[in-house]
């Protein structure tokens, strides 16, 4: 190696320019580097993704059939579980869902003024209007109205499980008629998708006193109200004796419907109310939504699909926290 090959690795080693080191990049490229996008990991093929998600289901279908309410707490909170007997209304005497006062239900279109209070107590007073338990009611009825349901017809969901929905949210709205508190509204929405899969109106069988339009929206009968009968044929398109059906205090709609069924999940017992005690005192779907769905719902008139959905997701909520789904 001649003097000047020497002399300049000399000065190159002196200057720590070591060229058996690894060269050192430039920082902008280390900051480069790390703010690079890293690649995606591998996306899952269709198939695996409908695999998954039938896999998915299935677990919580199990769960679901877990937690359906047995047949004897349905009784304690009101299901009727086995057909009741009718018996002649001329020889019967109801007290007013409304107003309290007691009549005869061959009476029941006769002008008597039924004044009433239409929404519920909370801490001693009617939030409607909030006046006292004991105040001066503040709306008024030209009829006294039974809350009864019509035994008629009471039927039990069919065996079939062909092309059958597995888990049903489920609410119905309500009118009074001159046969009680009667079905109007039947509204089904599917648990694992959240697509409606039934909105049907049903005409009732009595004559009409009160649309209790606050709570049902309905305002009147169109030609598209089907009769209990079709009701129920549609109805028994999407369900069957095996299908889990979801709702809030769903004893009022199954009794409605005039429909026994075994497989129920109800959030209104699923969350029992530690402060209150009894069937007849327990959480409303509104609180519950808002509790655990930071969701508020029925701010105007009840809407069945706003329910539905809300019961739906207060179980996948539990099912969520408690199992870890």
């Amino acid at each position: 190696m001649n003097n000047n090959a020497q002399n300049k690795r000399s000065l190159d080693d002196s200057n720590g320019n070591d060229t058996k080191r690894p060269k050192q990049e430039d920082p902008k490229q280390e900051v480069f580097k790390l703010t690079k996008p890293t690649k995606s990991p591998s996306q899952l093929s269709p198939q695996q993704e409908h695999l998954k998600k039938l896999d998915q289901e299935a677990k919580e279908l199990k769960i679901l059939k877990e937690m359906v309410v047995s047949r004897k707490t349905l009784i304690a909170f009101g299901y009727i579980m086995e057909p009741p007997e009718s018996i002649p209304n001329e020889k019967i005497t109801r007290i007013c869902n409304r107003c309290g006062t007691e009549f005869r239900l061959d009476q029941q279109l006769q002008p008597i003024v039924c004044e009433f209070h239409h929404g519920k107590k909370q801490r001693g007073k009617y939030i409607c209007c909030m006046s006292n338990v004991d105040g001066q009611p503040c709306k008024e009825k030209q009829a006294l109205l039974p809350y009864q349901f019509t035994k008629e017809l009471f039927t039990t969901t069919s065996t079939s499980t062909k092309s059958k929905s597995r888990v049903l949210g489920i609410d119905c709205e309500m009118g009074f008629t001159t046969k009680g508190f009667e079905l109007m509204r039947i509204t089904a929405i599917d648990y694992f998708t959240s697509k409606t899969v039934l909105d049907i109106f049903i005409k009732p069988i009595g004559e009409i006193v009160d649309f209790n339009t606050r709570y049902s929206g309905i305002h009147e009968l169109t030609d598209d109200f089907l009769s209990w009968e079709q009701s129920m044929e549609k109805l028994g398109e999407i369900m069957d004796s095996e299908t889990i059906l979801i709702g809030h205090g769903l004893e009022n709609d199954m009794n409605a419907m005039r429909l026994i069924h075994e497989n129920i999940i109800d959030t209104s017992i699923l969350f029992p109310n530690k402060w209150k005690t009894g069937p007849t005192r327990r959480w409303s779907l509104k609180d519950l939504a808002f509790e655990f769905l930071s969701r508020r719902i029925q701010t105007g008139e009840h809407d069945s699909c706003e329910d539905s959905i809300a019961a739906i997701d207060i179980v996948k909520y539990f099912v969520k926290k408690r199992y870890n789904l």
